[in-house]
This record gives structure tokens, C-alpha cells and sequence, in this order.
């Protein structure tokens, strides 16, 4: 075949750089197959994908998508590295020959990293989905970790035969470094520290993903646990990477684990004509909480809790079932109304700063037509907290 080669080369002559003619022609088919090759391996992805789309699966929908531009550019850069190892560039004055092949090469694992890119895109797609019918979220929080290390390793292995194939060793690179290499590891002191604080929220799990937590002042949803930060979405829907290290040394509080809200308010009414009737309101405001279906009927507490100037002060505490903000806001109100009919029904005002709220029955005999009207009232001397 060499032999074949090289009475072309004497047939064919010298036109370009001492490259023979049919050498150079033969290459700038092969490259302008390079060109036409994206469009190619487009077109076949395109077919693939519209096939893709009628099956129930979603990784092939996936893969056709995330696929194609990666595969198409290692396509198009293997044909010109044949190209190139046909022309025979010259070595004389400048090695073109081999500068050329290097480069080449180089961008053809640069092209090969990027397709495993997407692969691990597309595996960490299909994980994804697996941790999602699963109870626990640690499997949640664990696939986007792994999908970076993937790419992180992938990356540094690329890097390293890039560097190799330059002509350079990577181990006298690294001590080459020296001072610099010195100061590189005191400026990634943080990115170590933070590194470790992942794996501290691993092995620990203080939180997990799309858990409500607080730290250092941050609160929010966690959204995804990374090597250097966690990112955490705040109630006015804006993101906040928290470093990972941050989350080692402070107090954090988990919302989600809370087995329920506390309701707690109190109030002052006027004194009764008679001791009974007071008591027979604290039964019956307690009896009413504990039949609360979002109310834990264990939790509840009501009780006089000693005389004031306007009247006698009651506190009412109780702890919901349910963690969720807008079930706890209803219970709470729903709390209130019960309260507001008992006084009602007992025929007790309640005292405020500067006025006697008076509850009297109305006269068409509607108990509770009045209670809502009554409620901004109410709110202005009672005191909540969750």
C-alpha cells in the first residue's frame, strides 16, 4: 500500500508545501465530508428522535436530543484528521505535520468528553426519574453529586491527555508549578472546605432535598446539594447558594421535620357574674379544639392564667397534624372562630387596651351572623405565634 501511495506521490507531483496534488485533493474531499457529515449525522438524529418520540420511554428522547451536535462534531474532526494524515504535511522548516495532527487530536477528545457529557446527562436523567418513585430523597439528592463527579473526572482525564499529547508530562507540569502551585491550594482552601461540607450532608443528612430549612439567616426549599454550595429557593422565588462549609458550623433548622405548628393566642375577657360560667367557656373552648380534626387533641391546653387590670387573661395553646403554612393558617382561623362562638355562647366580653368588645345574641336569633365582622377586632388583641 506504501508503495501504491508513493508512485502516486511521483505521478501526482508537487503543488502546495511539497504536497502532491492527488494527496491534496483526496484531503479537501475528505474535509469537505467533514462539513457535510454534521448534516448528516442531523438529519439521521432528527429521523431518530421523531421515532423516539412515539415510545413510552424517555431516555431515547433524551439521547437523540443530546446527543447529535457532540457526535457530529467528533465526526466532522476525525475526517480531518484523516485528511491530515493523508496530506503529509511538511516538517521542513516548521513541523506543520505534527502541530496540526496535535491539535487535531487534542480537539478530538475535547469532542469525545463532550459526548460523554451528554451520556452522563442522559443516565443521570434516567436516575432521576428512578429516585423519584422512591420514598426517601437522599437518591434525589445524590444524582445531580454524582452526575458532577462524573463530568469533573471525565474533565481532569481529558485535560491530562490533552497535556500528554502536547508533548508535556503531567507530573512535571504539577511541580513545575511550585509557588504557584502553593498559592493555588491556599485559594482553594474554601473550594476543599466546602467539598468536605458536602459530604458532611451526606453522611449527616441535616436536610434533604426540597426540605424547608434555615441557616444563617437564609431560609427556603433546598433544591440541590453541589460540591461548593447548596441552593436554596426563598419565598420570593430567589436562589441562594449557601457554601457547603457554611452548613458545618452553624445551627440549622429543618422546618420539614416539624410534626406540626403550634397555635398559641391570648386574650383577656371582662370578669363574670359567676366563677361557673368562665369555667364552663374554658371546658367548652377546649372540648371544641380537641374535636378539631387538624388539631392534636393531646396538645391542647387552655387555662386562666391570672387577673389584669381589664379583666382576666386566658391563653390557648394547641399543635396542628399538618406541617404545610396554609393548613396551619386555616386551622389557626378555624381556631379563632371557636373561641369567638364559645364567648358568644357564654355570654363573656372580651376586654381589649381601650375598649369591651360585647357579644350579645342578635335578635333575628343568628348566633354567628356577627363573628366575622367582629374578627379584625379580635386580631388587634391577639397575640400568635407559629
Amino acid at each position: 500500500m506504501n508503495d501504491f501511495f508513493q508512485q502516486l506521490d511521483i505521478i501526482g507531483g508537487e503543488v502546495l508545501w511539497g504536497v502532491a496534488s492527488w494527496r491534496l485533493g483526496a484531503a479537501l474531499v475528505i474535509i469537505f465530508f467533514g462539513f457535510a457529515s454534521r448534516k448528516i449525522i442531523g438529519a439521521i438524529f432528527t429521523r431518530l428522535g421523531r421515532k423516539a418520540s412515539g415510545t413510552k420511554v424517555q431516555w431515547d428522547d433524551e439521547a437523540t436530543r443530546l446527543l447529535a451536535k457532540p457526535l457530529a462534531v467528533v465526526a466532522q474532526i476525525l475526517l480531518w484528521r484523516v485528511a491530515a494524515a493523508i496530506m503529509l504535511l511538511p516538517i521542513e522548516p516548521v513541523n506543520t505535520r505534527e502541530i496540526v495532527a496535535k491539535g487535531l487530536e487534542g480537539a478530538l477528545m475535547v469532542g469525545v468528553v463532550w459526548v460523554l457529557f451528554r451520556v452522563v446527562d442522559v443516565l443521570a436523567s434516567v436516575a432521576n426519574r428512578l429516585a423519584e418513585g422512591t420514598e426517601t430523597r437522599i437518591d434525589d439528592q445524590a444524582v445531580p453529586l454524582l452526575r458532577k463527579t462524573l463530568k469533573v473526572f471525565l474533565g481532569v482525564l481529558g485535560g491530562i491527555f490533552v497535556i500528554q499529547n502536547l508533548g508535556f508530562s503531567v507530573l512535571s507540569v504539577i511541580t513545575g508549578l511550585g509557588i504557584g502551585g502553593l498559592a493555588l491550594a491556599l485559594a482553594a482552601q474554601d473550594s476543599v472546605s466546602n467539598f468536605f461540607g458536602s459530604l458532611v450532608l451526606f453522611t449527616d443528612a441535616p436536610f434533604q432535598v426540597q426540605d424547608y430549612v434555615e441557616v444563617n439567616g437564609v431560609s427556603g426549599t433546598v433544591e440541590e446539594v453541589g460540591f461548593r454550595t447548596t441552593r436554596i429557593r426563598q419565598d420570593d422565588s430567589s436562589i441562594v447558594c449557601v457554601p457547603n462549609q457554611t452548613f458545618t458550623g452553624s445551627f440549622i433548622t429543618n422546618y420539614s421535620e416539624r410534626q406540626g405548628r403550634v397555635i398559641h393566642f391570648t386574650f383577656r375577657v371582662a370578669p363574670p357574674d359567676s366563677p361557673g360560667r368562665l369555667h364552663s367557656f374554658l371546658n367548652d373552648v377546649r372540648s371544641g379544639l380537641s374535636e378539631h380534626k387538624q388539631v392534636r387533641a393531646d396538645s391542647v391546653e387552655v387555662f386562666m392564667t391570672g387577673f389584669e387590670d381589664l379583666g382576666l387573661s386566658v391563653s390557648i395553646r394547641a399543635i396542628t397534624k399538618y406541617n404545610g403554612w396554609t393548613e396551619f393558617l386555616e386551622t389557626r382561623e378555624e381556631s379563632l372562630f371557636i373561641v369567638l362562638s364559645r364567648l358568644h355562647e357564654h355570654s363573656l366580653q372580651m376586654v381589649g387596651s381601650h375598649d369591651v368588645i360585647v357579644m350579645q345574641p342578635s335578635s333575628n336569633g343568628n348566633e354567628h351572623q356577627d363573628e366575622k365582622s367582629k374578627l379584625q377586632a379580635l386580631r388587634a388583641d391577639v397575640r400568635t405565634e407559629d
